[in-house]
């Protein structure tokens, strides 16, 4: 390995370690690198001159007790801050992240227009506009992103009730041209959840399966995460389960209770769950959705068997907990870093 690319992956560790477990002093982040205590000063200075890392102001005392204590660095949020957004039937999610993952606002804005492009891009100008300091922006929908940035965009409900094709063509290219020095992504719900889960992990799972079902408008999704990345495939369907709207054709969603409803999802589901956990062997499959509202622990009872068959942990979340709109953020701070990083270290 070249000085540089050796450079590029220090430098990457630890944004890493500071993103997964938070302030710490240099000492430690030397522990978690496993690299000599003069590497990580240096890499730490070039950082701070970036503005990315900074000194938190505290002080821990080092064990044993030898010596000055340690100072304390972290992740600066105030510079870098990051859009992640959820393009729902009604409205839209937005929440405001910080570069370690922090909360730093959110809100929900009603999608007063028909046209999804024209909502999501008024919000984007008005939220850049009254911060300078967002460094890229993530936006999560209910569709298949195809790699070649393709958006396969299905019928939904729009403010009026009514169903139609909500077209994101241009959104991603538009918004691209519109502001061309930051890096910005569009990607599919399930796959923003898996990153969330990932990341409320710290990172240590690298084989997770989550399912998505949303019961109003009705849908399931699927995000992978294979060897610590997500796994798309060749297009980027991989995952989704073919036809799954065929599974309430025949049922009346609105009188239906929502735990027979769950019951039902699961049901149809559990064909899939089974042929995954077979072929993929994740360390934990996760289910979320709107489907779960309110019954998240009776989810978990209807997949203990289908977990006690397969060997594999599942869980449940609710979907407050894994919002897509964070996760897109998350993925969007990924690409950020990798930007930042290769710019130090030509530097």
């Amino acid at each position: 390995m070249n000085k540089r690319n050796e450079k590029k992956q220090n430098l990457t560790m630890i944004i890493e370690m500071l993103r997964r477990y938070g302030a710490m002093t240099q000492a430690r982040l030397k522990e978690y690198c496993g690299l000599q205590a003069s590497t990580v000063s240096y890499l730490v200075s070039d950082l701070k001159q970036y503005g990315v890392i900074k000194d938190s102001g505290a002080e821990i005392q080092q064990q044993p007790k030898i010596g000055k204590p340690g100072n304390v660095i972290e992740l600066d949020n105030n510079d870098s801050q990051f859009l992640g957004m959820y393009v729902e039937d009604e409205f839209i999610d937005v929440y405001l992240i910080g570069i370690d993952g922090t909360t730093i606002n959110e809100e929900r804005i009603s999608m007063a227009e028909a046209s999804v492009k024209e909502t999501v891009m008024k919000t984007v100008k008005r939220k850049i506009s009254a911060n300078p300091h967002i460094s890229g922006i993530g936006i999560a929908i209910k569709a298949i992103v195809y790699t070649d940035g393709t958006v396969k965009s299905a019928q939904r409900f729009g403010p009026d009730k009514k169903r139609r094709n909500w077209s994101f063509s241009g959104l991603l290219s538009g918004l691209q041209r519109a502001y061309p020095q930051i890096p910005i992504i569009v990607e599919n719900d399930a796959n923003s959840i898996a990153e969330l889960y990932n990341y409320n992990c710290k990172r240590e799972k690298k084989d997770i399966i989550v399912y998505l079902m949303n019961k109003e408008p009705f849908g399931i999704g699927c995000g992978l995460l294979m060897d610590g990345r997500l796994y798309r495939g060749a297009r980027g369907a991989a995952g989704e389960i073919p036809d799954s709207a065929s599974v309430i054709k025949d049922i009346d969603i609105k009188n239906m209770d929502d735990r027979t409803f769950l019951e039902t999802i699961i049901k149809y589901i559990t064909p899939y769950v089974f042929g995954a956990a077979a072929f993929l062997d994740p360390e934990c499959i996760v289910f979320t959705g709107s489907c779960l509202n309110g019954l998240v622990s009776y989810c978990e009872e209807l997949m203990s068997d289908i977990s006690a068959k397969t060997g594999i942990p599942m869980t449940a979340e609710s979907v407050d907990i894994l919002n897509p709109a964070k996760g897109a953020a998350l993925l969007v701070i990924d690409k950020y870093v990798a930007n930042l990083v290769n710019e130090v270290a030509m530097g």
